[in-house]
């Protein structure tokens, strides 16, 4: 297993991170999944420049909403890693669900591939997106429908992104929230990663802090 969650990168820079892209070799492929397309095509050629010079060339778009080749997401095999990006997690989950896309990419994982994803990318990986329906909704309501938005549930955390932008009511909703739900709640700051590299463990780089049973902790920078 080769799972990074982070919350922003590249946005914001991580060593660890960019030493992984770093071993894929002279010349990766790296498919680049936005959740939208009209999101995807704004910001594909300045992501191009910025994996340029992290070292990857080879960047491919991979569209997964109105424009999505049949094709190329049934080979995902074929490239050295994916990178999920930012973007509404609501609207990633469907688009993924839409395209048959949640097996193949959790046996991609499995394989041992290296996927990197950021902020409602990175959510996907978690074992649901409900903490994005919380900017809108009571908590109430979000956990009366909580089964609805299941992820791919390949780590056992809730994973929160933009720590350090969220406002503290917001955060006081996420910790209400937490005592409600039978896991951990992951919050990282900008420029954070978590790292799996072995199912059911995991360790990170960053700010992080843990929601647990309605109360917040930091987390301290050893094995999780």
């Amino acid at each position: 297993m080769q799972l990074l969650l982070t919350s922003d990168f590249p946005s914001t820079a991580n060593d660890v991170v960019a030493e992984q892209m770093r071993n894929l070799g002279a010349r990766p492929r790296v498919a680049w999944m936005p959740p939208v397309t009209s999101e995807g095509k704004a910001r594909f050629q300045a992501a191009q420049d910025t994996f340029r010079a992290l070292g990857v060339a080879d960047l491919e778009y991979c569209d997964i909403d109105q424009e999505p080749d049949a094709a190329q997401l049934a080979q995902l095999d074929r490239y050295d890693a994916l990178y999920l990006t930012g973007g509404n997690p609501l609207e990633f989950r469907s688009n993924m669900i839409k395209n048959g896309l949640m097996e193949r990419i959790r046996q991609y994982v499995a394989d041992g591939r290296l996927v990197i994803a950021a902020s409602g990318g990175a959510m996907q990986f978690t074992r649901n997106v409900s903490l994005f329906r919380l900017v809108h909704n009571p908590v109430a309501a979000v956990l009366a429908a909580h089964n609805e938005y299941k992820a791919l549930g390949m780590v056992d955390y809730e994973l929160l992104p933009h720590l350090n932008k969220l406002p503290p009511p917001f955060l006081d909703k996420v910790q209400r929230y937490s005592a409600s739900v039978p896991h951990d709640i992951v919050a990282l700051a900008d420029g954070a990663v978590l790292i799996h590299e072995v199912a059911g463990s995991y360790r990170w780089v960053g700010q992080a802090v843990r929601f647990r049973d309605g109360v917040q902790k930091p987390m301290e920078n050893v094995a999780g």
